[in-house]
């Protein structure tokens, strides 16, 4: 006979009893293994690079967190369905995950200046989206929309990502998998982790390595398509 024991990244029990907030906490409480999936997709598929950027940030901080529960060795609450729970919990890993997204997301989205992603990425800045001069009205027309996109597009990001992050982390002390020293201890590292990521992002190494895989990445996939649009024809 094997012993058997659940995928705990995905394995999320919560009280049915009546509690209509418990199953929407559990769903928050996943939000590590989506995001992972979510940023994995724009890197394979759309080829993102600063999804990558970000997902590579994610990993190295969850391997901190697992580091820092291995080494404190801090027991979870007692669980009303678990009778031997080995794994420990000090500091929350979700509450990191989701802590180093946000503020990550925070900081690139809350610039005063023009990301330099946006001007200097060959994927981003290299397609022309028009080929003809607009006259001035369109242009004044394009700038006041740009403006209101740009700050319903801020707002909502800064709501999102906050609003995801404060109820992953209560989930998890909602649903008896941390106490909540175990969660405010995994959101402060998440916070400094991520904010010691996105410096990174803004010194210039980490420009002209983003910038250099970019450039690479985009003339590799244009080549791509060119080659199977020649087949075609």
């Amino acid at each position: 006979m094997h012993n058997w024991t659940p995928f705990s990244l995905t394995y999320i029990t919560y009280p049915t009893d009546g509690d209509i907030y418990a199953p929407i906490l559990a769903l928050l409480s996943l939000l590590p293994p989506f995001g992972v999936c979510a940023l994995t997709t724009a890197t394979v598929i759309y080829k993102d690079v600063i999804a990558a950027y970000l997902l590579v940030g994610i990993l190295i901080s969850t391997v901190i967190s697992a580091m820092l529960k291995r080494l404190i060795q801090e027991p979870r609450p007692e669980r009303y369905d678990v009778e031997d729970d080995i794994e420990f919990g000090m500091p929350s890993n979700h509450s990191c995950f989701a802590w180093f997204c946000c503020t990550f997301v925070l900081m690139y989205v809350a610039k005063k200046e023009v990301c330099w992603a946006a001007t200097k990425l060959p994927s981003r800045c290299c397609e022309s989206s028009t080929k003809t001069e607009p006259s001035t009205n369109e242009i004044r027309q394009w700038v006041s929309l740009a403006k209101l996109w740009n700050f319903l597009h801020t707002s909502f990001t800064v709501i999102l990502s906050l609003f995801t992050a404060v109820f992953c982390s209560y989930s998890r002390i909602y649903l008896g998998y941390h106490s909540p020293a175990q969660v405010y201890v995994g959101s402060i590292l998440g916070i400094g982790l991520g904010a010691f990521w996105y410096h990174l992002f803004q010194t210039k190494l980490v420009r002209d390595v983003i910038i250099l895989v970019d450039g690479t990445v985009y003339v590799l996939e244009r080549e791509r398509r060119a080659t199977m649009h020649r087949k075609r024809d």
